[in-house]
């Protein structure tokens, strides 16, 4: 072990150099000398050394100026400093800076040879520590990797199982996103003998415009696939773009494979730390092996599953299942006295995007809308297909507010979708939601869906489409309703196109000019009517002005109030006290539209109601009042993610 040991001993005086030489000659070290500082450092920048032994008295750069710098620069290096004085203060120092040992000249030869052992014998605890913590990393990591492949393999449910394989395997390689494309059941090799491979699933940071939804291997790109080993996506990678003939490993990708043929092929995309490595190949490799077995029993179990209960083309159930499952609820509503909801779902105009867009991307749209459902339904909520353009969603024990909720989270997801939103940029795509919640909106099935096709219908209709106020944040939409001043003076058939189409023939929706006593009776009906059942929940929104130490109208209704909550959002009142009453919530905000507005939102079980005022020069409030649900619905989702409130219905 010695001859590998390199030694540099620095002193300004050449006996001592000599003589430590000498007494390290006998034990073979590999030692070379430096008269200084400087020729130290230089030594050091040029050769590698494992021991620096240097005296502590030295012109120009002393024994501690020289360890600062070689402990910042070559940090694996033990220092020895020797010294003419036994001074303790000199010693603490050295030690703090790192120094093995401090000895005091003359140095002994028996001391200076055991310092050199004790020293050696240390380096060789910790080389045996590390390589102890390497091997239980290893062994940790190898145990990680086993229980992802034991997840992968327990996952039966076909559909689920690529999210599971791409969620394992992306994470297991530290990567920001992946595709997984599969070989169909029954596919075979075409007369050329390529072989298809369709888009599955993709996560993470994923471009789905940037790749092809079907993979055509054929020739060398199959054959590098039946290989089995994993590869970089460099020359020959089947896909096109970026990837083809890149020299940079960003990607990886994965074959599986079941008897020699292809099932799927991963990609794995932008490591977060460096590009993929051999190591990397050689996870995805077992997580491959492992994968390619789940994705063989997720087929098999998939085709006996597809048989009773599920939809050939989504994981949605059949209609045949969801309308026995929701006679089974019905029942046990009724005699539980529960509350369920029903959600239809409508693809609109679904035979004009078929002749608009091919006919595989219109079939992957049912699928996706399906996805989305799927990823926001709770374990207990059934999910049922009954056509490429409708689906139904029927929600245990929920109410008309956690059925809005699950509304707006479907469409949240749907707005999410990169399909959804390449197909509405170029069409009129709009996926629309009704709903009905039992017993309130009726008492069997039939009468549950003929309330949400009506409630689809109107929503068609209704303003929330007319003005496009998906399109709009809150306070755009606000103004989009009130429209300006000249307007509300002027009449009705000079007033702009928006104005117009916000008005209703049927009184749903109106403008109109009201006097602050006016605002404040109307604030205090209209709440009281949301709360004319004690039991019932509501939740309503008063914004605007100033949040002072008076009641506001809407406080006034609370009386017998046992589930509604409120919301006062308004300009902070130095003068004001805090509110005491349990339901209602002050909000102070910093913002000068709260001065100029009046706005009341109300969201009761069986009630809707939007006033939304702004005041002119002589105090009046130019208004734009509605109880169209869905447009309520909305300005509250705007209310609520403008201010970051929390997200509720």
């Amino acid at each position: 072990m010695s001859n590998d040991v390199r030694i540099l001993l620095v002193d300004d005086e050449e006996f001592y150099l000599q003589l430590y030489t000498d007494v390290l000659a006998g034990r073979r070290y590999q030692v070379r000398t430096a008269r200084s500082g400087a020729a130290a450092l230089a030594l050091l920048k040029a050769e590698r050394f494992d021991i620096l032994v240097t005296d502590l008295l030295m012109r120009e750069m002393d024994g501690l100026q020289l360890t600062e710098q070689v402990r910042a620069a070559f940090p694996w290096m033990d220092v020895i400093v020797v010294t003419q004085r036994d001074d303790v203060r000199l010693a603490v120092k050295s030690m703090r800076m790192g120094v093995f040992e401090y000895l005091v000249k003359p140095v002994d030869r028996d001391e200076l040879l055991l310092t050199l052992d004790r020293l050696l014998e240390r380096r060789r605890l910790m080389d045996v520590q590390t390589k102890l913590l390497d091997e239980s990393m290893q062994y940790l990591q190898a145990q990680t990797i086993y229980r992802r492949c034991l997840d992968i393999l327990s996952t039966l449910d076909f559909e689920n199982l690529c999210e599971v394989i791409l969620r394992h395997v992306v994470q297991a390689l530290g990567a920001q996103g992946g595709l997984l494309w599969l070989a169909s059941p029954e596919a075979l090799p075409d007369a050329l003998g390529a072989e298809r491979l369709n888009l599955a699933g993709y996560r993470g940071l994923v471009g789905l415009h940037d790749f092809p939804a079907t993979l055509v291997l054929q020739g060398e790109s199959l054959q590098v696939v039946r290989a089995g080993e994993p590869f970089f996506a460099q020359a020959g990678c089947p896909l096109p773009g970026p990837w083809s003939g890149s020299t940079h490993a960003a990607g990886l990708l994965v074959p599986l494979l079941g008897d020699g043929h292809p099932l799927g092929l991963l990609l794995v995309l932008d490591k977060l730390r460096g590009d993929f490595a051999e190591r990397d190949q050689n996870i995805a490799k077992t997580m491959a092996q492992f994968s390619a077995i789940a994705l063989k029993n997720g087929r098999r179990f998939q085709s006996l599953e597809r048989l009773g209960l599920r939809d050939q083309g989504t994981t949605a159930y059949n209609l045949t299942y969801f309308v026995d499952y929701a006679g089974k609820e019905i029942y046990k509503a009724r005699r539980y006295n529960r509350a369920f909801s029903l959600v239809t779902v409508h693809i609109d105009r679904h035979e004009f995007l078929r002749e608009q867009v091919p006919a595989d991307v219109a079939s992957m749209l049912g699928r996706k809308v399906a996805e989305c459902l799927a990823r926001v339904v709770r374990d207990s909520d059934i999910l049922a297909r009954v056509s490429d353009a409708e689906y139904y969603v029927l929600l245990p024990e929920t109410d008309s507010f956690g059925v809005r909720m699950f509304v707006r989270r479907g469409q949240d997801a749907l707005a999410a979708e990169p399909l959804v939103r390449e197909l509405s940029a170029r069409l009129p795509l709009h996926v629309t939601m009704g709903v009905a919640t039992f017993p309130q909106e009726g008492k069997d099935f039939d009468e549950l869906l003929a309330t949400c096709r009506g409630s689809v219908e109107r929503i068609r209709q209704g303003l929330y489409r007319r003005l496009r106020l998906s399109e709009l944040d809150f306070w755009e939409a606000v103004e989009v309703l009130i429209g300006s001043e000249a307007e509300h003076l002027g009449p009705l058939q000079r007033a702009g196109e928006t104005f117009r189409l916000a008005e209703d023939s049927g009184g749903a929706s109106a403008h109109g000019q009201f006097t602050a006593p006016v605002v404040d009776a109307l604030e205090e009906q209209v709440a009281r009517q949301a709360l004319a059942v004690p039991d019932s929940r509501a939740l309503l929104y008063s914004v605007g002005g100033a949040l002072g130490a008076e009641t506001r109208p809407v406080e006034r209704a609370l009386a017998g109030a046992e589930r509604a909550r409120v919301f006062l959002v308004g300009l902070r009142d130095p003068a004001a006290g805090a509110g005491e009453h349990p339901l209602v919530t002050r909000v102070h905000l910093d913002d000068e539209r709260l001065a100029s507005h009046r706005l009341l939102l109300v969201l009761g079980e069986r009630f809707s109601y939007a006033c939304l005022g702004r005041h002119g020069q002589d105090g009046r409030l130019f208004a734009f009042h509605t109880c169209e649900a869905s447009v309520v619905e909305s300005l509250i989702a705007r209310l609520q993610d403008h201010y970051n409130f929390q997200r509720q219905f």
